[in-house]
């Protein structure tokens, strides 16, 4: 490789990681302000729009306040709000995770790649988990 090819490509790699850094921040941010400003005692939390609607959960109903109850270690109440972010945030930590890591180390970078069984299955047991959520509120 040509030395100025491999000044540009880490310069590029020095952005890339740089962007990362920002998004990671973010991301920190985010969570800091879950944690300091719980979405159950404050009401500038956007509301679900499909409940707010249709008055029907959508698989993502409650991740909020789920991530939220996490970030104060409060296991079952998470699992109260949202129990499908609950056991899919390890997944996609680890997703955003590798997706730094090749950001930050890799000349040419490419997002982690999802087996196309993995998201199948990831977008079923969402489907699975509305439907039974959405029918248990009906019987409950």
């Amino acid at each position: 490789m040509h030395w100025e090819s491999r000044v540009m490509s880490g310069r590029t790699r020095g952005m890339r990681c740089a962007m990362a850094n920002v998004c990671a921040g973010v991301a920190l941010a985010v969570a800091g302000v879950l944690y300091r400003f719980p979405p159950e005692q404050h009401s500038f939390y956007p509301q679900c729009p499909v409940f707010h609607y249709l008055h029907v959960l959508c698989p993502g109903c409650g991740a909020t306040r789920a991530l939220a109850a996490l970030l104060h270690l409060r296991w079952e109440a998470a699992l109260q709000y949202n129990a499908l972010v609950v056991v899919l945030l390890p997944f996609v930590m680890v997703y955003f995770a590798a997706a730094y890591w090749r950001a930050c180390t890799q000349e040419d970078f490419a997002w982690p790649r999802v087996p196309a069984f993995a998201a199948a299955a990831g977008l079923a047991a969402a489907l699975v988990f509305g439907v039974v959520r959405n029918a248990a509120a009906l019987l409950g």
